[in-house]
């Protein structure tokens, strides 16, 4: 079983692959283009800008165009009798038609116009703060997506290092296991550690089909097996963007951490969006306020009156109509406290939204500045541990070492270079989340703050 392990993760690493890589660039280019969640942002946001000129609409004059023709049991006076000529009967019959033309525009609502209008393009321009919120997860998900395939694929790559290592050592024991120089204790000492080493390669591919088919469903392209390019952060990106603050906010702060700060919540998405959907709130208050008043409302028409056989007699009208429900059950009122309430559940909102900015700032930064410091200790460590694992193997050659001490060695060096490998995307994935938490994050970010390595 151990052989055919072995030389499944030698075709695995030696396998050709096709030249042609994903690039993360072209991973966030898909994503955005293609996922649902996007489109469906981008939809809410054209739902919006519609809504705010249908509250428009109700600025401008109302015309309209009606007709009807009706059949009474009994005849009808066909023209409106506006004064009684006994000389000139009216007309009567059983089948009369109208037609006419109105126009009707509010003079007067108490500002409901106004807000249902100022709560529509806070709609509109908060829906267009939800698609940038969404475009930026989106970016960030699917940059955590591609390196979570490079960790995984780098991770795979350290245990082979480790299975060829120990494969070689199993042979060399068994070797001098056949000649007399070596013990058999020293054979299956190899051999249970290479088949740990086996185990753990097959939980760590089953890890890289999960990263891969998670990328996969964000792009919509293929990745199991497809060549992807390493990622670095350019100077740009590399560049340190946060500010060490106290843990306690005090008088004797710095102004650069209290100016960070108003740069967090300023700048935050999701801040943004729940100001935005407060002042919606607020304004449909006014809309709902203004139901407590009355509307005068002008209107003017040409009224055509007729039977079906005879002749058409149009007539003009003009009118002022005022407009004042006495009674609606409470309708009024409730609507107005429920927008009200709905007013300062967005104003709560906007403060949870301020205080989770501060949140995800600090929690970025540390991650940031834990992931590179990180980085540093590990990259030692892994010379370190090189340099063990050559002495160890040497001292073992020579007779001066133990087989458990090399492999020992060689544990502690896999287990370093695994980490380096994911401390290194962990800084990357750490930056994207920071230039996320601060409002930066775009395709023109990613393009500018990562290159892929040749």
């Amino acid at each position: 079983m151990i052989p055919i392990l072995i030389f499944a993760a030698a075709i695995a690493t030696q396998a050709p692959q096709d030249t042609t890589r994903l690039t993360v660039a072209t991973a966030v280019d898909r994503a955005l283009a293609t996922h649902p969640s996007v489109a469906a942002a981008r939809a809410q946001r054209d739902v919006a800008a519609a809504e705010v000129g249908q509250a428009r609409a109700a600025w401008l004059p109302a015309l309209s165009l009606d007709g009807a023709i009706n059949r009474f049991e009994l005849p009808m006076v066909v023209y409106p009798l506006h004064s009684l000529d006994l000389r000139n009967p009216p007309e009567f019959d059983r089948s009369l038609s109208q037609a006419s033309v109105g126009a009707a525009y509010t003079l007067l609502d108490f500002g409901a116009r106004r807000s249902k209008v100022k709560a529509a393009e806070a709609g509109r321009e908060a829906a267009s703060a939800t698609l940038d919120a969404s475009e930026q997860q989106m970016v960030a998900r699917t940059a955590n997506a591609y390196l979570r395939v490079l960790t995984s694929r780098g991770v795979l790559a350290a245990q082979d290092e480790r299975i060829a290592a120990l494969a070689a050592e199993l042979k060399r024991s068994r070797d001098r296991l056949a000649v007399g120089k070596a013990a058999r204790v020293d054979t299956m000492r190899a051999a249970a550690e290479l088949a740990s080493a086996a185990a753990e390669r097959i939980s760590s591919a089953s890890s890289l089909d999960v990263a891969e088919r998670d990328l996969a469903r964000l792009t919509g392209v293929p990745v199991s097996g497809a060549p992807l390019a390493d990622v670095r952060l350019t100077a740009a990106g590399d560049a340190n963007p946060v500010v060490d603050c106290p843990a306690a906010p005090s008088a004797a702060a710095p102004a650069a951490c209290a100016a960070a700060a108003d740069r967090a919540i300023a700048a935050s998405p999701d801040v943004r969006v729940a100001s935005l959907r407060y002042d919606a709130a607020d304004a449909a208050v006014g809309a709902a306020r203004s139901a407590l008043f009355p509307s005068l409302q002008a209107t003017s028409a040409i009224v055509d009156r007729s039977n079906i056989t005879g002749r058409y007699l149009a007539e003009w009208q003009v009118g002022v109509a005022l407009s004042y429900p006495l009674f609606t059950g409470g309708a009024r009122e409730s609507s107005l406290g429920r927008a009200e309430a709905a007013a300062r559940a967005a104003q709560h909102q906007r403060q949870l939204a301020q205080l989770n900015a501060l949140q995800q700032e600090d929690e970025a930064s540390a991650a940031l500045t834990g992931a590179r410091a990180r980085v540093v200790a590990l990259d030692a460590a892994v010379q370190q541990s090189a340099e063990v694992a050559r002495i160890t193997a040497l001292a073992r050659d020579v007779g001066e070492g133990t087989q458990t001490d090399y492999l020992i060695a060689e544990a502690n060096l896999f287990r370093a270079r695994s980490n380096l490998v994911q401390a290194r995307n962990a800084v990357i994935a750490a930056r994207v989340e920071l230039a996320r938490v601060q409002g930066e994050l775009s395709r023109a970010w990613i393009a500018r703050s990562l290159e892929s390595l040749p």
